[in-house]
Parts: structure tokens; sequence; C-alpha cells
């Protein structure tokens, strides 16, 4: 038996596992199914658009990143955020290779310089999860069971400022004494990746596109929280862009553990949110978490998949990206 069929018989055989125990908790399967019906597909469509000019908007930020090393246009960003994500969807975290390997074939930038963008954009994203955090807390009225539960998070929220704050310091100090550092590595090849890593964090040579790429985070971050919004309405749950804003942020959290094509952590999230801040049934906000998943990953997959096909493209071209 292959691995893939192994790996698809032990999903099997856990999702029949979870529905048994659903079903022996009093699981209210007509409220979940119900759930999954009663949509307005206006709100939902509106929810998909903004999902794919999520794309588009951190092809803006990506292009201010890569300027310093290499003027590449719009297009070719688009498409790599679109695979990426893609990967991300099917593979799970182990997708996050696909972007800096296609924008290394497409563009020959260095694999460690792309690489370098991909993880100031990440550290950027924890931040905006925080702030965005931050502000929901201060527009949200929550009821005082949570009070504990929100305690937690908020401690948690602190851990990730703090690891962000250590990764950002880290990465100006690098960038700022490159040329110290590599004399003290014997290796020429070594010295060499450390090099181009340093050049994909160019953009900090300039206090004006830090501001510049910050201020791109905030309208990536914008458009996420308002295709979660936009969802939630379609899904019958009228809440404020607020409310909406701290579920994403719970779900956006969770999606860091991803099950292949399944998702997992984002659902969890999700659920964990709608549950514990607004009293939502555990039937209703189980359904809704999978309308939510589906909303975001089939279009983005489907985006993908038309892609790689017009450009007659396979699975193996995105694995033969040349390194540096």
């Amino acid at each position: 038996m292959s691995r893939k069929s192994l790996f698809f018989l032990c999903l099997a055989a856990i999702s029949i596992y979870l529905l048994y125990r659903l079903s022996a908790w009093g699981f209210d399967w007509s409220l979940f199914l119900s759930s999954l019906w009663n949509v307005q597909p206006w709100w939902l469509a509106a929810s998909v658009l903004a999902t794919l000019l999520t794309y588009v908007a951190r092809a803006f930020r990506w292009q201010v990143l890569l300027n310093p090393m290499k003027s590449v246009s719009m297009g070719p960003l688009i498409s790599t955020n679109v695979l990426g994500f893609s990967a991300i969807y099917l593979l799970g975290r182990p997708g996050e290779v696909v972007r800096p390997l296609w924008l290394t074939r497409r563009e020959q930038i260095p694999l460690t310089s792309s690489a370098a963008t991909i993880i100031v954009e990440r550290v950027l994203d924890m931040f905006m999860l925080v702030a965005l955090f931050g502000v929901a807390l201060l527009l949200v009225e929550l009821p005082a069971a949570a009070q504990h539960t929100l305690s937690l998070m908020k401690g948690k929220a602190w851990v990730i400022v703090a690891g962000s704050t250590t990764a950002m310091i880290f990465l100006f100090f690098f960038r700022s004494n490159i040329e110290r550092i590599i004399r003290f590595v014997p290796f020429a090849k070594v010295a060499s990746l450390l090099k181009n890593f340093s050049a994909g964090l160019s953009f900090l040579d300039r206090s004006w596109t830090l501001g510049l790429v910050v201020a791109h985070s905030i309208a990536v971050w914008i458009v996420i929280a308002l295709q979660f919004w936009f969802m939630l309405l379609g899904m019958n749950f009228h809440f404020s862009l607020s409310a909406a804003t701290l579920i994403m942020v719970g779900a956006a959290i969770g999606s860091v553990v991803q099950i292949p094509g399944i998702g997992g952590g984002f659902q969890a999230g999700y659920i964990f949110c709608m549950t514990t801040f607004f009293g939502v049934p555990t039937e209703q906000a189980f359904a809704s978490s999978l309308i939510a998943w589906v909303s975001q990953g089939v279009p983005t997959v489907l985006a993908g998949v038309l892609y790689m096909i017009s450009h007659r493209l396979s699975l193996k071209d995105l694995r033969t990206a040349t390194a540096e």
C-alpha cells in the first residue's frame, strides 16, 4: 500500500471515529445540515472575490520587498501568490516553499533572497494579527464567562509580539552587519547563501521602504478582515466587522497547524472563537467553519490549477526551480 493510500485510509478512519463521537455527544445533525444550506450566495460571492483580492494586495507588498533586488511586475507576483497559497491549502505548511521556489524559477532571484522576503512577510503578518486582536477587543463586548480565556489569549499575544519583535531586530542586525558576519564564515558557499539572504532584506536600508511595507501589510489585512466579514454575513451571522476580525484572528492563529487538504487548525480556531466569545451552537459553528474553509481554499486552488493548465505546467515544474 502506497503512502498516499495509507494517509487517506487513516484520514477516513479518523473521520468515522469523529462522526461517531459527535453522535455520542448529542451532536444536532439537523442544525448542522441546515447551517450548511441556509446561506446568502451574494455575500459568499463577495467573500470569494475578496479572497482573490488578498493575493493582489499581497503582490503589491511583495513587489516593494523585492524592488531593491529586482523590479518584478505584478502579474508574476499575483500568480506566484496564488500558486503558493494553493500549495498551502493542499499540502499544509510545507507548501510555503512553493512561492520562493517559483519566484526563483520565474525571475532568477536567488532562493535565499526570496525566502528572506517571505520570512519578513510572516513576521509582519504576526504583528498585524496581534494589532487586529487588540483593536477588536476594544470594540467588541464579550461575555464575562470568556474573561479567563481572554486573559490566556492576551498572554499568548504578548508572546507573539515578543517573538516577532525579536525576529525583526535580528533581521535588522543581520542586514546591517552582513559584511562582518561573512568574514567569520570559512565556507564560500555558506557565505554566499548568507549574503543572498541579506540581499532579500535590502528594503530595510531605507526607512520609507519599511514604512511602505507596513502600510501594504495594513491593506492586506483589511482586505482579509473584509473577506471574513462577508463570509460570516453569507452564513447569516450578523456580526460587526470587529467581531468578524476577532474570529478571523483565532482562525488565522489556528491555521499555523494544518492537515494537508483538510485544514484542522483553521476550523478549530474558528469554532473556538464562535462558541466561546459569541455563544454560537457547536453544530452551527462547525458547519460554518467548513464553509469558511471551502470558500477560501477552493477558489484559490481552482485559480492555481487554471493558471497551471493555461501555462502547461505540472507539479514537477514547481519542484524544479533552481536554487542559487
